[in-house]
């Protein structure tokens, strides 16, 4: 069973009502706007995904009102594997210009959407959040979507499940330059604009949100990660949360179950 059943109208278990819910009223024009942004990101797509961009945009003309579940799968920005595939989701909502919020973590076990962690505070950008096609270099926004959660960085030696991790040197850096080919690429040697990752407290482990990562557009957002923040104000745009609550996370995640992170507007009605 994954996350693809339940959608299609399974009954919620394990307390997980608040993941669905969040889900079913996400807007479908925000569903549109992702898929073209994913579908821009390459040339390279099918014919197949042509014919499925066409459709999207004919139900966006013609039902312009119309809310929905993402029923509809849709490739993340590597187009290996879609979030309907997914056993286990972190979920981070908030209200709209706010930048506090609240993350969620659930896991399916044995048929049954079970609840790791809820309610645990987090900080975003100081510019709140915007859709992921709309996120540029400095904004200050957090980027709204769905992030396939492939890889985990820190500074102590760890034992992840089935997740790409790098145990940051000092040679590690991130560049964040956007005239740079290396544009929100990790570097393993240092180069105008790069931000060395040792220096800081807030790479001592982080989990890479994969936003503008797959390929890189020039100025569209780089360095938005899950980190530890330990201060009262929001963050440049990444999602900050106490050590805690990020070891919770890291300890949990497990790559065979195709973990997603979802940002998304908590809706208020």
């Amino acid at each position: 069973m994954t996350v693809n059943h339940w959608v299609a109208g399974s009954s919620p278990a394990g307390g997980a009502d608040l993941l669905i819910h969040s889900l079913e009223f996400f807007h479908f024009t925000q569903l549109f706007l992702f898929f073209l942004s994913f579908f821009s990101f390459s040339l390279k797509f099918s014919c197949q995904i042509f014919k499925i961009s066409l459709i999207f945009l004919c139900f966006f003309l013609f039902l312009p009102n119309l809310e929905a579940s993402p029923r509809e799968n849709f490739l993340d920005q590597s187009g290996q594997h879609t979030f309907f595939e997914s056993e286990q989701v972190l979920l981070v909502l908030a209200k709209h210009g706010e930048t506090q919020g609240k993350l969620y973590l659930y896991t399916l076990v044995d048929g049954d959407w079970q609840t790791d962690l809820a309610d645990v505070p987090v900080w975003l950008g100081r510019s709140g959040l915007t859709l992921s096609n709309l996120k540029k270099e400095g904004d200050g926004f957090t980027p709204q979507g769905y992030f396939p959660i492939k890889r985990i960085l820190g500074k102590g030696k760890k034992s992840i499940r089935n997740l790409e991790y790098t145990q940051i040197r000092r040679y590690h850096f991130w560049s964040d330059d956007p005239k740079s080919k290396h544009y929100n690429q990790l570097l393993t040697k240092k180069e105008k604009g790069a931000i060395p990752l040792w220096e800081s407290e807030i790479y001592d482990l982080f989990v890479v949100i994969e936003h503008n990562t797959n390929p890189s557009l020039p100025g569209q957002g780089s360095m938005i990660f899950l980190h530890p923040w330990m201060e009262a104000k929001p963050t440049s745009g990444c999602v900050g949360i106490n050590r805690e609550g990020l070891d919770k996370i890291v300890e949990t995640l497990d790559g065979y179950k195709s973990p997603f992170l979802i940002i998304s507007l908590l809706d208020e009605n």
